[in-house]
């Protein structure tokens, strides 16, 4: 289904984050997230559902069954909760939220948020349905996050930390790395990846405050890429590994990070070559996605390559860079949009040597969108050549009438995740 029928969405600035009604709700149910398989937790800004898929592909290869809980999701909102493997029917989906919906309700009322009702039947459904392992993602922090109610977890896994969602998290690193290392657990090891020293400081703090050991990448465990793989050490361990099958230099630390979690704890032992095989079966849509089929990669000549990427924050803007120098020899077009709330002057401001033309939109029924003339404006005052569009199908067809025949060119769709659902939604490829 696009999206449930329960709780209504609250509005971005009214929300009030906290565990209270999380607790009460949980509780009216039966205490469902007492009732879970492991769990391995994941808070961060950057590279959180990545290092997941990471970590599901590799539990999956070696034959457990696997809950996930993820967001946002791109096209349908079944994509948050995969049970054993499969996401969630729209009938179970539905079954669960309306029993939800009634335990919220009995008197006195419960005033969920969005976020906290989905977790809560998200609980629900993973207590319900057997599996090995549950790998559970954070919404926006991890202190106050909807899913930091569980008591121990086999492991707490922390992303590179950068600034987003200043307005509720904090405005410096320290406090973002608070707010996020709220997940770490009392006897539960943590596994960190590259942060900056605030951040690790504020880290190392909380770790030892509850007693978690806590390894980060780059000072407790090492990757050096090789010419066709790269290799990890630390835990004991030295492998040489392939590259992931996620693309950018940013997926080996991911991956790295998803292999530091798995050799940190010891309930499920995974082999070499389930790892190696992993690394190149995992997937994970809109992350530099290169777009093979559907209706816009069918338009698009063969001397053109077409990429989708949902990053949204400077971090992101830093790994696109990097990738856009990889396609020197190539004419750049940029289709973008960006929600208000995320600083779209500095994106593009990062990324703008490398393009040679910029399409505005707004994306499609999204009331967070920045308009195409507003983005339009930002763009030229940076220096971008920039052209305002109504929709996917007017861009493709502005950058087709633009590129000469004969000339190699890449697309890449990028500025939000929720521009990149719109896209992967009108291609129609998942």
């Amino acid at each position: 289904m696009k999206f449930p029928f329960w709780p209504n969405p609250t509005g971005y600035r009214d929300i009030v984050l906290g565990l209270a009604r999380v607790y009460q709700l949980l509780e009216r149910l039966g205490n469902p997230h007492l009732k879970l398989p492991p769990t391995i937790h994941l808070a961060g800004t950057n590279g959180k559902g990545s290092t997941l898929s990471f970590l599901r592909s590799i539990f999956a290869e070696s034959g457990l069954k696997v809950h996930t809980y993820t967001s946002p999701h791109l096209v349908n909102f079944n994509e948050r909760i995969v049970l054993a493997g499969r996401e969630i029917s729209d009938d179970f989906l539905n079954e669960i939220l309306l029993e939800c919906k009634k335990a919220a309700e009995i008197s006195p009322p419960i005033a969920v948020t969005f976020f906290e009702g989905v977790t809560v039947a998200a609980f629900l459904a993973f207590s319900r349905v057997q599996a090995d392992i549950l790998l559970l993602e954070t919404g926006m922090g991890g202190r106050l996050d909807a899913t930091n109610v569980l008591p121990e977890v086999l492991c707490s896994v922390i992303t590179p930390i950068a600034f987003d969602h200043t307005d509720f998290l904090g405005n410096s690193l320290a406090k973002i790395a608070f707010e996020k290392g709220g997940i770490i657990k009392k006897n539960c090891p943590t596994l960190s990846g590259k942060q900056k020293s605030s951040a690790l400081k504020t880290l190392e703090n909380q770790a030892l405050n509850v007693g978690s050991k806590i390894n980060f990448l780059g000072r407790d465990w090492k990757i050096r890429k090789e010419k066709n793989g790269f290799l990890f050490s630390g835990f004991g361990k030295k492998i040489s590994l392939p590259l992931p099958s996620l693309l950018g230099e940013h997926q080996i630390e991911n991956a790295s990070l998803a292999l530091a979690a798995i050799f940190s704890q010891k309930k499920f032992l995974v082999s070499e070559s389930q790892i190696k095989s992993a690394l190149q079966k995992t997937f994970w849509p809109g992350r530099l996605q290169k777009i093979e089929s559907g209706k816009f990669a069918k338009i698009v000549p063969q001397n053109c390559d077409l990429y989708l990427d949902g990053s949204h924050n400077l971090h992101g803007s830093a790994t696109i860079l990097k990738f856009l120098r990889t396609k020197k020899n190539k004419k750049i077009f940029v289709i973008f949009s960006m929600l208000e709330d995320k600083d779209c002057s500095g994106f593009l401001k990062k990324i703008s040597p490398e393009i040679d033309h910029l399409f505005a939109l707004s994306i499609p029924n999204e009331t967070k969108s920045r308009q195409a003339l507003e983005i339009k404006k930002i763009a030229e005052e940076i220096g971008i050549k920039t052209t305002d569009v109504k929709n996917f199908d007017e861009a493709f067809k502005k950058i087709l009438s633009l590129k000469k025949l004969d000339e190699a060119a890449l697309i890449l769709v990028c500025g939000s995740l929720y521009l990149a659902g719109s896209f992967l939604d009108e291609n129609s490829i998942i």
